[in-house]
Formats: C-alpha cells, sequence, structure tokens
C-alpha cells in the first residue's frame, strides 16, 4: 500500500498538470508541409480536386486492401465526396467532401473521422517560375478541453502522412 499511494499521487499531479496545461492551448490548431514539384499547377491541381485521382497519392490508400469506398456521382470540384470503411484502426471510417476550389489555385475540403470533430484540409499552389510549383498541404481544427493537446501534437501524427502524400503528388506530376 505504501508503494500504491506515491505511485496514484504522481499519477493526479500529471493528470493536474495536462489538464491545467490544456487552458493555456489554443482550441484551434493549424499544421501544414510543402514541397517543390516540377510540373504547372493545373496538373497538380486536377490530381488533388478529383477525388478519383487520390489512390494515385494518397498515403492512406494502401493501408488496408479490404476498405470499402463510395464516390459521389460526381468526384471533381465543391460537392464531391467520398466515404471510407475500414475494420483497420489507422483507416477507420469517415467522409471527404470538396467544400472550396479555386482553379489552378487551390482546394479546400471537409474531413469527417467517425468519433472525431471534423477538420478542414486542403492544397495551395503557389507557381514558382514556369515550371515549377509549391504544393502545401494544410490541415485545420478545433478542439476543446483536454483534446486541444491533439491539436498541440497533430506534427507528430501527421508528419510522416504528410511527406509521404507530398512525395506521392510530386513523383506522379513529375513522370514522364
Amino acid at each position: 500500500m505504501k508503494t500504491v499511494k506515491p505511485f496514484l499521487i504522481v499519477i493526479a499531479i500529471i493528470f493536474l498538470a495536462l489538464w491545467l496545461g490544456s487552458f493555456a492551448l489554443n482550441e484551434k490548431w493549424h499544421y501544414e508541409k510543402s514541397i517543390s514539384v516540377n510540373a504547372t499547377p493545373d496538373k497538380i491541381y486536377k490530381l488533388t480536386t478529383d477525388l478519383k485521382n487520390w489512390e494515385k497519392w494518397s498515403p492512406w490508400y494502401g493501408l488496408d486492401p479490404n476498405t470499402k469506398w463510395t464516390f459521389s456521382d460526381t468526384t471533381f470540384g465543391v460537392g464531391a465526396w467520398y466515404t471510407w470503411s475500414s475494420e483497420k484502426r489507422k483507416v477507420g471510417k469517415g467522409k471527404i467532401t470538396i467544400i472550396e476550389a479555386i482553379e489552378n489555385q487551390s482546394n479546400k475540403y471537409k474531413l469527417e473521422f467517425e468519433g472525431m470533430n471534423a477538420s478542414t484540409a486542403g492544397f495551395v499552389l503557389e507557381p514558382e517560375g514556369d515550371f515549377s510549383t509549391k504544393v502545401t498541404w494544410t490541415l485545420d481544427g478545433e478542439n476543446k478541453g483536454m483534446s486541444k493537446w491533439f491539436g498541440f501534437a497533430i506534427g507528430v501524427f501527421m508528419n510522416e502522412d504528410y511527406e509521404n502524400g507530398l512525395a506521392n503528388i510530386k513523383r506522379n506530376c513529375e513522370a514522364k
């Protein structure tokens, strides 16, 4: 019993520190990652704004070959959507809906994972000379209470996936 009490006190102190620390964190969070691609914005825009093209670059497409995908009748532009459902926890269930599309400049989509707050993500395309484009993949969300720690640590969770997705976009667009 003597060793349990100090352990419980330490756990309580850690929980209290996390709880108090959450008050100092913003409810809104932002994450982004960029890459330069040797391609014009129109090529990248078509790849990232037509949901049927996402299988060519999305880092999550190959995680579960048994994932069930359902697409809206139109897969390109504002209003296009798809849902996915997987038994694998890393894939889960959710829906993506394109909510904004500015031709050859940017797009935004609503990202809904089952059991989580919705977030907004998208791509910003900035020409860098005649045949190069800076591609910035963004992710924005909002959390309250203790879940604000998720926003604080979003880079840890998303960095590898975003790097892989951007590398896939680069590889796809630069292929001859």
